[in-house]
């Protein structure tokens, strides 16, 4: 029985059956496509594109918070840079006026160093003025009672 249904070519019938299956395997088919698939797509490829557009929107706002913390970082080297100038002006302003009270103070203190000095030098000659009046004094009355004799 092998060989003889071997032998027979195969025959399909095709019959209003298989295209009434056919037709409500479409059907379905069709109706879920417009009603889920499609809407699904749809709803999948917007979320998609949101989905890039705030990695776009993120991206720029990465490269824009990048950019004012350059700037951020600009302007705090920009005022170190003028505090340490000024800082520095400061200091040399006030080492200035140091050096010049210092010389005015070693000035006035020369002065009166000099006053000083001209004042013991006169008193050390009225003294030794008065020392040799003394001496020559005590020399003569040492000398008459020495020799015997007044002074003259």
């Amino acid at each position: 029985m092998a060989d003889g249904y071997a032998g027979r070519a195969m025959q399909l019938d095709l019959d209003i059956t298989y295209i009434v299956v056919l037709a409500l395997f479409l059907a379905p088919l069709l109706l879920l496509n417009a009603l889920v698939f499609r809407p699904f797509l749809e709803l999948f490829e917007a979320r998609h594109d949101r989905l890039e557009g705030a990695l776009e929107r993120a991206d720029q706002m990465l490269a824009e918070a990048e950019r004012e913390a350059q700037a951020f970082s600009e302007q705090i080297r920009a005022a170190t840079q003028k505090g340490l100038e000024r800082r520095n002006a400061i200091r040399q302003e006030a080492t200035d006026s140091m050096n010049r009270r210092i010389e005015e103070e070693r000035q006035a203190l020369q002065k009166k160093l000099d006053e000083a000095v001209a004042d013991i030098q006169t008193k050390r000659d009225a003294a030794m003025a008065q020392v040799q009046q003394t001496a020559e004094s005590f020399a003569e009355t040492t000398a008459s009672k020495l020799l015997g004799r007044e002074a003259a």
